[in-house]
Parts: C-alpha cells; structure tokens; sequence
C-alpha cells in the first residue's frame, strides 16, 4: 500500500517543501521513507528500495557537488520515489541535477530546519498505515454489499469491521456535490478520530467517494431516530445542502448490516437523482425497489423499450418529446405545470404527450402510460448519474 507524493505534500510536516524539479513525478508513489547519508552513500551498494521516498542532509556532498548527481541517478535507477534535501549546505542544485530530475520525472524538494527527519517518517508512514486500514475497510463493504452472504458472515464481517460494535445500528452515508479528493476524505476521517468524535461503538470510514458511519448502540429506538441522525449531523459538522446524505431503517441486529449499508447507498443515490440532500432510506418511494434491481438485464430491456422509441423520434425529427417527457414526470403528469415549466401552450405538451403514447402503442393506456414513462425516467436519471 502507497500514498502519491503529491499527497505526501499536503501533510503538516511538508509544509514547509518546496517543489525545485520533477513535478510531472509528482503521481509516484511512496511506499516508505529513508534516510540518505554519507554512510550509505560511501557503501558499494545502496540500501533503497522502488518506492522509497529520500530524505538528506547532503553532507556527503557537502564539498563535492558533482556526487549530488551521482546520488541521483542511483536513486533513479533503484526506483526510488523522489529526494527530499534540508538547506543546511544547499539552497539550490546545480543545473545538471534539475534538467536529469525533469526528464526522469524524479521529483526533488527542498526544506528547513523546522522539521526533523523523524516527524516526517512517522506521519508519512501512519499516512500509509491509515490509508491501508481505509483500503481494507472499503473491501469488507464492498464484500458485504456485492456478495450474497449468510447471515453469520454477515456478522462476522461486521465486528471484523469493529469488534465494539452493538447489535441495533444504523448508517449513514454522506457524498458532497463537489469532487472531494480521496487524501481529503483520509484527512478528515483522521481529524474524527483524532478529536474523538466518533464513539467506540461506531466507525466511521471512507468509501467510494464520500463517508460511511454504522453509529451503533446497546438501544436505538425509532422515537429517536431523527435525534440521533442530527446528533452525527452535528458531531460531523457538514452543512447538509453540500452534500447527498442517506441514512438507513432502524436495524435490531449485526447480520442485516449488508442490507443497511445498502439501503444509505441507495437513499443517497436517489438524492442525487432527485437533487435533495437529505433522504431516509425509508421515504425514496419507488426508488427502493429499482436500486437494489438497477443493473439487471430485465431492468435495462425495460428501460430501452420506452425510452429509445422517444430519444430516436427526437434523433429523427429534431424535437424534444423526451425533455418534455422529463418534465411531464417532474410535475406529477399535470399538463399545465409542465407548460409553464417549459414555458409552452398547454396544448403544446398534450400534442406531445400524445404523440410519445402512439410511439409506444399506449393510447389507451392512460394509467399504465404514466407509470410505464415514470419509471422509464427515473431509470434514465440514475443511469445518466
């Protein structure tokens, strides 16, 4: 397990680096942290590593610049991540250096005495640790949510997850709307662990791209239910209108865990179809049954029966019977709201309601139109996240 060196960079104790060259390097990935000194550099045979990210002082270059080279290309050569020097005897590199760290995309910075080597070993390596734990984390969720386990592995997974764990839980998922960095999720599950917020009952973890809690207690009752879920609102301090929030049923026991984890993945999912930010899992309506079903084969059939029809009469034609078909679903299938959505003769929309109702042989089917073209666009919805 590894983090990139650009991620490295954003640790406190790199605070202070300074990026002199290799910056298209800056992708590699450290695997660990050494120290380069005269005695390794005047042994015959070098102690790095692929992966290795180096720390020195340059004192074995101190009167000879021409071996900072020479350490360079065997650094490259051993696969080495980059090289890290404190400006006691340097400031700068010679150009040679620069131009051979360019081209191998090596990168090398530079840094003060305002850190020692030792912090920047220990946090870059709990970085790695902690990212490793993260790692084996997401792929016991990913086993327990694509799996089709029994209910003794269901729990057994679950106290591998957290050996603390109570038997009445439930879990909550988070996404924000805007991108957010694996290394930034990382930071902020280390901040709730360092801070102490998460009790020892409950884990909180990075999955996907957003962030997993199974908040568990000796007592969960549904009275409580919203208190607590603002409880964990409140410890985690997000403003809820930048994120997709789902939250799972009351679960009584660890062997459904599979099935909560499944039912915050899909009640989040369905607010980012919706645009709503916050949805229990228990409210999403006709979403809690096409979710768990959204990649089978009868679902897509289902899918392409009602929507291709329309999408190609637009293709073919250069109309817009399907925005008008997302509409028409958004308002409920009320003819005048849709009208004044899309700002058109009420008219307008029952010509074309009526002609996505002969393209697909429904005229007579008024009822079954609507929920056949309801579900067709919901599909749409999640399939275009």
């Amino acid at each position: 397990m590894a983090i990139t060196v650009i991620e490295a960079t954003k640790l406190e104790t790199f605070k202070n680096f300074r990026l002199i060259s290799g910056i298209s390097g800056l992708s590699r990935e450290v695997e660990k942290v050494g120290i380069l000194d005269w005695e390794f550099f005047s042994k015959s045979e070098w102690v790095f590593n692929e992966g290795e990210f180096v720390l020195t002082s340059l004192l074995f270059a101190k009167d000879n610049p021409e071996f900072i080279l020479e350490a360079v290309k065997e650094l490259v050569k051993d696969g080495a991540t980059g090289l890290a020097f404190k400006n006691i005897y340097y400031n700068e590199l010679p150009m040679e250096v620069i131009d051979y760290s360019n081209e191998n995309s090596f990168p090398i910075f530079v840094f003060d005495n305002s850190v020692y080597f030792e912090d920047i070993i220990t946090e870059v390596m709990d970085r790695i640790r902690f990212s490793e734990n993260h790692e084996l984390m997401e792929s016991k969720i990913d086993i327990l949510i694509k799996k089709s386990l029994n209910k003794n592995t269901v729990k057994e997974i679950a106290l591998e997850i957290n050996s603390s764990f109570k038997e009445n839980f439930f879990v909550f998922y988070c996404k924000n709307k805007k991108y957010i960095h694996s290394d930034a999720l990382i930071s902020f599950m280390e901040s709730l662990k360092r801070k102490k917020k998460i009790g020892l009952h409950s884990t909180a973890l990075k999955y996907r791209n957003g962030i997993l809690i199974i908040f568990t207690e000796d007592r969960l009752e549904l009275k409580n239910f919203k208190n607590n879920v603002d409880y964990l609102i409140n410890t985690l301090g997000i403003h809820v209108p930048d994120y997709y929030i789902g939250v799972s049923n009351l679960h009584s026991t660890l062997v459904e865990l599979d099935h909560g984890i499944k039912e915050s993945l899909f009640a989040q999912k369905t607010g980012e179809v919706s645009s709503l930010a916050f949805n229990y899992f228990n409210d999403i309506g006709i979403f809690s049954i096409l979710m768990p079903f959204i990649d089978e084969p009868w679902m897509h059939s289902f899918y392409n029966r009602i929507i291709d029809p329309i999408k190609s009469y637009d293709e073919k034609y250069n109309t817009e019977l399907f925005p008008t078909a997302i509409k028409y679903i958004e308002s409920d299938g009320k003819i005048i709201e849709t009208s004044k959505a899309l700002f058109l003769h009420k008219n307008t929309i029952r010509y074309r309601i009526g002609k996505i109702k002969e393209l697909l042989n429904m005229e007579a089917c008024e009822g079954s139109f609507y929920e056949q073209l309801s579900i067709a666009v919901k599909l749409y919805k999640i399939y275009n996240l």
